[in-house]
């Protein structure tokens, strides 16, 4: 009898370790939902003011519903966004700390789930000798990539990783895996969203590829911007014929 409580305690733990925390086909839309109702425990503007206050109470189920919430928001223009998120990153690295520190918290201010300026930020802070707010500012930064961890094992595309931003599954892995990448590309999944494929590379390890999904941003692409990455895609494949 307890060869088998044994057995079954066994099975029953590796059923629940196999079960994905998130599936983006079933539980997207009903996160979304849930972000926009104020009494819900998941409602956005909650989450928010514990994630600017850096609540160390945060889950990382809470922190990819306040991702997913911000699809939701007029400002979510991933592509457009890319443009602002690179001209900071080239101020720091022209070494032009205090003005990437200005056009940051202008950016975070309706922006406030930009891993990549939000690291961004607490780089040209530390430049400036603001220490502690440099560690506050990496602390929301890991907060994400931790949520992003949690989301899905990425190492399949039936099992993502979510990305707010089409920049985010780099940022992922040069910051947070401090990988390299190489091979890139964008597939489609047995469902039709988009899901982009990151080679990581490293000077221990075998490359491997981790998949992100990002067809919440893809549906925000402008129609300039998306005709002109089919017009690639199909040019590409003429000339692979």
């Amino acid at each position: 009898m307890l060869k088998k409580l044994i057995i079954l305690l066994v099975a029953f733990s590796f059923i629940t370790n196999a079960q994905n925390n998130f599936t983006y086909k079933t539980d997207f839309k009903t996160i979304l939902a849930k972000t926009k109702d104020a009494n819900d425990k998941l409602c956005y503007d909650k989450l928010l003011s514990r994630f600017n206050k850096n609540d160390s109470t945060l889950t990382n189920a809470e922190v990819l519903a306040l991702l997913i919430g911000f699809t939701a928001k007029p400002e979510y223009k991933p592509y457009e966004d890319m443009l602002v998120e690179n001209d900071i990153y080239n101020l720091n690295a022209e070494g032009k700390y205090y003005d990437a520190r200005i056009k940051a918290n202008e950016f975070m201010q309706t922006h406030p789930l930009s891993v990549k300026v939000i690291f961004e930020r607490a780089f040209s802070y530390y430049k400036g000798r603001f220490e502690d707010s440099a560690k506050i500012f990496a602390s929301q930064g890991n907060k994400i990539f931790n949520a992003m961890k949690y989301s899905g094992k990425g190492k399949t595309m039936q099992d993502p990783i979510f990305a707010l931003s089409p920049q985010d599954g780099q940022e992922y892995i040069y910051k947070f895996l401090s990988g390299g990448i190489g091979l890139k590309g964008s597939l489609k999944d047995e469902n039709g969203n988009t899901v982009d494929f990151l080679e990581v590379t490293s000077k221990v390890k075998e490359p491997y590829n981790l998949y992100f999904i990002i067809q919440h941003a893809t549906e925000k692409m402008p129609l300039k911007l998306e005709s002109a990455v089919e017009k690639e895609k199909r040019e590409k494949r003429e000339s692979e014929k």
